[in-house]
């Protein structure tokens, strides 16, 4: 297998095309009963085997009635270990912890924050982000809707709790279906919390993880199916700004709101595989392979075509394209070292010693940035908020973004 090396330092190009070998075909399982949950407790209320619990709720995910539990163990909230009469401690604690921010930014008062710009950017981005999250559901429709002030209070104290990120948009896109599950201020915060602990660096001002993400997209969509890497190449769009918003909030505008609450438990597994979600976002290209290739759309018109596939796709076929995806590459012989550290398979080395000679990641040129404006992307039926993608060289804070 002939490979070059690619301008992103650290990434390989696949030059041939390596031979995978027949896709398997995926089945879902039905999802985790409470019955079966249940079988998973011992008579302290800790939970037993929990990777085999994982893997069921990664190929059948859980019925509605147990994410109110379940997703406090999978976001961290829980410990797995952790007895009823630890839980209900814990409770208690990260309650006390949870007003005692709340009250920082309760009791400023206009005063004061007429001399905090930090704080008066905050609060005003998180307004008009919680007025445009998720509206057309019950739990957050209308005006002065109760659930609308939990998700703005939870937001706010999130920026005591970080103070170093803050808030950025976008991330009302993530604790709103969060906040809808556990019905309660405290759970979905510290559940919040333990999610962006996975995702924060997507919201970091250097925008450095979502290069990298791109560029290892790119890297393992070059082994999966080089003919639609060549493709995107042809048409401006191989460094794959199409998909930027797929992994900023983990597909949330691109499924129905049901579908993410699956979909996400999946993620939240960790399996099969570190950057499951990327083979996610290989199943969806792989889904609309042939309806790109077989068009004559330039960037503009793969981008739109990428944007429109909002509420369109099946979030099980897309799961069942994964999974397959990565059974392919589990059983290649001839994966690239990059692949097999990207899906967890290769033995971690100890790192070179860093040179002065790398050049950092390339951000993507200015008309390709213009084009990702997410205020458009998102379906009329959905008016969710606008995300500023890769802002302009005169934007100055993460937090000044653009309506």
């Amino acid at each position: 297998m002939a490979v070059g090396l690619e301008d992103e330092p650290g990434f390989e190009v696949i030059t041939c095309q390596v031979e995978l070998g027949e896709r398997p075909v995926i089945q879902r399982q039905a999802p985790v009963s409470e019955q079966e949950w249940e079988s998973y407790i011992n008579s302290e209320g800790q939970v037993m085997n929990v990777d085999g619990l994982k893997k069921r709720i990664f190929s059948g995910g859980l019925c509605p009635g147990l994410r109110k539990d379940a997703w406090k163990y999978l976001l961290g909230y829980y410990p797995w270990d952790s007895t009823a009469e630890d839980r209900k401690s814990l409770l208690r604690r990260k309650t006390d912890e949870y007003f005692r921010m709340k009250l920082q930014w309760k009791s400023v008062s206009e005063d004061q924050e007429k001399r905090n710009s930090l704080l008066r950017g905050y609060r005003s981005l998180i307004e008009r982000d919680v007025s445009r999250t998720d509206r057309n559901n019950k739990f957050y429709e209308g005006n002065d809707n109760p659930g609308l002030c939990l998700l703005n209070d939870a937001l706010m104290t999130y920026c005591m709790y970080n103070f170093d990120l803050g808030y950025v948009q976008g991330m009302s896109d993530l604790l709103s279906p969060i906040l809808y599950v556990m019905q309660n201020e405290v759970d979905a915060f510290w559940c919040f919390t333990g999610f962006m602990e996975m995702v924060h660096h997507n919201f970091e001002e250097s925008q450095e993880s979502m290069k990298r993400q791109l560029s290892q997209l790119n890297l393992l969509l070059r082994v999966l199916d080089p003919a639609l890497c060549d493709f995107l190449d042809s048409k401006e769009s191989g460094n794959l700004s199409c998909c930027f918003r797929w992994l900023l909030i983990w597909f949330k505008r691109e499924f129905s709101f049901q579908d993410i609450l699956l979909l996400w438990e999946v993620l939240w597994t960790g399996l099969p595989c570190p950057n499951f979600h990327l083979l996610v976002a290989c199943g969806i290209l792989d889904l609309e392979r042939e309806a790109l290739m077989n068009s004559d759309y330039g960037f503009n018109e793969i981008l739109k075509h990428i944007n429109e596939l909002t509420m369109k796709m099946s979030v099980e076929d897309i799961l069942c394209r994964a999974e397959a995806l990565n059974q392919q590459l589990a059983h290649c012989q001839e994966l690239p070292l990059n692949i097999k550290e990207l899906l967890g398979k290769a033995e971690v080395k100890s790192p070179a010693p860093s040179t002065d000679t790398a050049s950092p990641p390339q951000p993507l040129s200015p008309s390709q940035v213009h084009e990702l404006d997410l205020t458009d992307s998102v379906s009329p039926s959905q008016p969710d908020s606008s995300i500023e993608i890769l802002p302009t060289e005169d934007t100055t804070t993460s937090q000044s973004l653009s309506p």
